[in-house]
């Protein structure tokens, strides 16, 4: 009995050993095989180990063998099982560990014992290819941050930068991110001297998929406005340009289009199942009443309306993703009523005075707003901020 617990203390040292090994796929069957060599040199009884990794149907997906199998003095056969991952069954991640031993001992009590040291063997390689697969986890949710953080960084790029700056309308773009990357898109460009172009837009879904679809709305959008700047007519021929890869995956794009005319100092809207702007000036503030259509990808003859906005008073046109509507997402109507009362306080409080930056404080209000709720989607925001119509202004400066 002595010797028994000197093994069992031998044993056990060489179990904490090998955990504080460094293991993974690429050394797991030489720590396995090590593990093996010193049960095998420490058991005085046992002349046979057999230990093998093997799938649910019994498919040997590695083995190692020590002794003799047709040794003389057997006098016991010994044989244990045990369970890797009950998800998974893999020459990597195995069903079960199995070993089976030969011994030369009919000591019941020291059979009953050196039962217990088989066990503690096939633990420990369990715990070694767990380790393994927790180690290969670790490793691709580091390569699939990195990805998803490289798609972020692609997607504001995408995105504009900074403020644009017209004689008599200023426009800047926010983007509010659930996780790493999304389906919003926004953008603005300069169609000619006279017409700029602002796109705000929806990938429906989530994650890497939506966003990689802002990529080439990104495109059709650039294409589309080289030769249409009517605001319906461009969500039109994106439709027919994006439908078919829109149906392949199953996804659609929400979009509002505005076209800011700087000689009639008007923006003219048309919208593609995207949410209603909001439009603040100093008589209120309100949804603006402008024509709504199909998402674009839900039909391939869908028609688009378009709205004339005379900028008469001074004020801010507020577009946004429907993620600014999901912080109440049971009540919709309830949302766009405490944004309305929200931005009505503003106005009170000199919003649209000429000493305040009227897009900073639109833009910190909404981040306050949505920091003490649960977001639940990505939150992009196009804010435009517009004088009151006057005799009208000089040349558009370049819009990068």
């Amino acid at each position: 009995m002595l010797s028994l617990k000197q093994t069992y203390e031998k044993l056990l040292l060489a179990s904490n050993e090998q955990s504080l090994r460094e293991v993974s796929y690429e050394n797991l069957q030489q720590v396995i095989e090590e593990l093996v060599d010193v049960w095998f040199a420490k058991m005085d009884n046992l002349v046979y180990l057999r230990l093998s990794l093997e799938s649910q149907d019994g498919v040997v997906y590695y083995e190692i063998i020590r002794g003799d199998e047709d040794h003389s003095g057997i006098q016991r056969d010994v044989t244990e099982r045990i369970a890797v991952d009950e998800e998974q069954d893999t020459p990597l991640v195995p069903r079960y560990v199995v070993m089976q031993a030969k011994c030369v001992t009919e000591n019941e009590e020291e059979l009953l014992l050196e039962q217990s040291f088989y066990q503690l063997l096939i633990v420990n390689v369990r715990g070694l290819i767990l380790r393994c697969l927790q180690e290969n986890q670790l490793l691709e949710l580091r390569l699939m941050e990195q990805e998803m953080e490289l798609a972020q960084k692609i997607q504001r790029m995408l995105m504009p930068d900074g403020r644009l700056l017209l004689p008599k309308l200023e426009a800047k773009a926010v983007f509010l991110p659930d996780t790493y990357v999304g389906g919003d898109y926004i953008d603005y460009l300069k169609l000619d001297e006279r017409r700029t172009c602002f796109v705000i837009a929806d990938v429906s879904g989530h994650g890497l998929p939506a966003s990689l679809m802002t990529t080439g709305i990104r495109s059709a959008v650039r294409a589309v406005t080289q030769t249409c700047w009517e605001p319906e007519l461009i969500l039109q021929r994106l439709n027919s340009l994006l439908y078919e890869d829109l149906i392949k995956t199953r996804s659609f794009i929400t979009m509002l289009v505005a076209i800011y005319d700087s000689h009639e100092h008007a923006l003219l809207i048309s919208r593609a199942g995207h949410p209603q702007p909001l439009y603040l000036t100093a008589s209120g503030a309100a949804l603006l009443p402008c024509c709504g259509g199909l998402g674009l990808g839900l039909s391939p003859d869908s028609f688009y309306e378009r709205e004339t906005i005379p900028l008469k008073e001074e004020g801010i046109l507020l577009a946004y993703t429907d993620g600014l509507l999901d912080l109440s997402r049971n009540d919709l109507q309830r949302c766009v009523n405490q944004w309305l009362e929200g931005f009505t306080r503003l106005r009170h409080e000199g919003l649209l005075s000429e000493d305040e930056d009227s897009i900073a404080i639109v833009e910190n209000y909404v981040k306050s707003q949505t920091s003490e709720s649960l977001q639940t989607d990505d939150i992009s925001l196009l804010i435009l901020r517009f004088q009151s119509g006057t005799e009208q202004e000089a040349v558009i400066d370049d819009v990068v």
